[in-house]
Parts: C-alpha cells; structure tokens; sequence
C-alpha cells in the first residue's frame, strides 16, 4: 500500500514536470527587429562643386574712378593727363554738352577704378620707453602748387628748341604766366591747366599746341647758352629761375 503511494507521487511529479516544460516552450516571446538601414551619408563636395561656388561669390564690380572738376579745368586738359581722348570722356559721362561743365562737378576717368581698402597690418607691442619707427617719407601732390622750370633743350635753333616746366605740386592754371629771358624774350601761357605731376613744353617752332606741347611759333632762337631764364606767375612774381646751359 505505502509503495503505491510513493508510485503515485512520482508520477504526479513527473506530469508536473512535463506541464512546465511545455508551458516554458509556448511562452511568447519578442520578435527580434530587423536590423534598421543606415541613414543616406551626403556626400563630400568635390573641386568642381565648390569651384563653382566660389565663381557664383565672386568679387564685386570695382567702383568707377571719379575726378571733381576745379576752377579753370577743360575736357581737353583733363582727357590729356590721363590718356584719353575727349569723345571717351564725354561717352564714359553721358555728356549732352561738353563745352559746359562746372567746378565741383565729378567725372568717371573710364579705364580706372577706385582704390581699394587696405586692411591695417597687424602691430607688434613696443617694448617699454621705446619709440616707434618713422614711416619712410613717400612723395605726394597735394597741397599748393610748386611750378619750376625742368630743363632747357636744343638752345639756339627754333627747330630743337624746347623748354620744359613742370608741377611738382597740387593742380594750377598757368593762364598768363610769362617765362622771359634777360634778352627780352617773352612767352605768355595760354589757358592752360597743369596737374599735379603733369609737366609741358614750350617749343620755340612752329606746330600746333596741345596740353602737353606749346608752340611759340618763332623763326629765330628765343634762349642761348648761359641765359637768365625766369618764370613768373599772373602778378608779376617770380616763381622759378633756369640758367640756359
């Protein structure tokens, strides 16, 4: 009797058993997700995209050039001192009339543009009770006109004959200056505009004046060797001497 009692209890447990097993392999159990697809990788800009970028960033157009018309200015003088012709400068500024123009007035230089900004270079600190470094002087025209006479060539034949005055200084008219020797010979400038650094000659022939070549006009030689030249302005006061070499 007792040892189908203990029969009994095994095979409880045994069917126990197996009913766990069962119910451990039926569980549910969480489906795995499918590896997820790497997100689309932009890919680098070559040479050419970006040298097509920076064409599109190009630089801007360069500023015209401007000239403000002084006193005493003609279209004539100012095509001359900067290498242009007068119809260039009269298309490059839409002038309905260019025989009128005013003091004060801006004109576009065509083939010049404006400077450009410099950026500041860097500074390095001074040591202390030190001084700075003078800046190296750098020729200017600015300012007051400074008129001399340059030189004197082929003295002695109307032909080769020529006397340079030149303008070391800011813009002046020349109009009734005089330039005499101590013989009596006596050249009157005519309207004339001399910019700064710009420079005429005088001719003592034959030929027909411009802004840079005046022509007096003379059959026989107006200087000689060793001569007094003198240069004055329209009040009568000296401004330059030459001697004639």
């Amino acid at each position: 009797m007792q040892s189908r009692t203990w029969m009994l209890i095994v095979v409880v447990v045994i069917l126990l058993s197996a009913g766990a097993g069962l119910l451990w392999l039926s569980r549910d159990r969480s489906p795995v997700s499918p590896t997820a697809t790497p997100a689309a990788i932009a890919p680098t800009p070559t040479a050419t995209a970006m040298s097509g970028f920076l064409a599109a960033a190009s630089s801007p157009t360069p500023a015209p050039f401007f000239y403000v018309i002084q006193p005493g200015d003609t279209l004539a003088g100012i095509a001359a001192a900067y290498g242009l012709t007068v119809d260039e400068l009269i298309a490059a500024n839409s002038l309905s009339d260019p025989n009128v123009i005013q003091a004060g007035q801006p004109l576009i230089i065509p083939g010049l543009s404006a400077p450009t900004a410099t950026p500041l270079p860097t500074r390095t600190p001074l040591a202390p009770g030190s001084l700075p470094p003078a800046p190296p002087p750098t020729p200017t025209f600015s300012g007051p006109p400074l008129i001399e006479i340059a030189g004197v060539l082929g003295a002695g034949s109307p032909e080769t004959e020529m006397a340079q005055v030149r303008n070391r200084g800011g813009m002046a008219s020349l109009e009734g200056w005089t330039l005499s020797s101590a013989a009596g010979t006596r050249f009157v400038f005519p309207r004339l505009i001399l910019f700064a650094g710009g420079q005429v000659a005088i001719h003592s022939g034959v030929g027909a004046s411009d802004p840079l070549h005046l022509y007096w006009g003379r059959a026989a030689p107006a200087w000689r060797s060793g001569e007094l030249l003198t240069l004055q302005d329209q009040q009568g006061a000296v401004v330059d001497t030459y001697i004639v070499p």
